[in-house]
């Protein structure tokens, strides 16, 4: 009678741990699964980040080397038949441009500082901001 007593819960344990119990194999590989996706997903987001900060770092870069516009030194770098592109590293995008027979553009603080071109796109005149 005691064997009974003994037998039946330890069989009854067994069979209860047996249907919740997963073999670690197959937890182990799901998890291994789950952490090289995440990885992998982790790897893409930093090629993202640094690309993002390598583009904000030259933007910096060559902001820093001149502020453009805003730098005085830059407009007096400007001599009379510079091209448009040679203006334009100097001084950066125009916020706005007029084309007619000649041509203006407008840095951002309007009817202070622009520069002047000719038909031909040669610099002929400026006014400092």
């Amino acid at each position: 009678m005691k064997f009974y007593k003994i037998i039946y819960p330890a069989i009854f344990l067994l069979f209860a741990v047996g249907y919740f119990y997963t073999p670690p194999c197959f937890s182990q590989e799901d998890e291994v699964m789950k952490l090289r996706q995440k990885v992998s997903e982790l790897e893409n987001r930093v090629k993202e980040l640094e690309t993002t900060l390598s583009k904000y770092r030259e933007e910096k870069a060559r902001d820093e080397s001149g502020y453009n516009w805003q730098n005085k030194k830059n407009w007096r770098k400007l001599t009379t038949g510079m091209k448009k592109d040679e203006v334009l590293a100097l001084l950066g995008e125009p916020v706005k441009t007029i084309e007619g027979t000649k041509t203006l553009w407008y840095y951002p603080d309007v009817y202070r500082g622009y520069v002047s071109f000719d038909d031909k796109g040669k610099l002929v005149g400026w006014q400092e901001p």
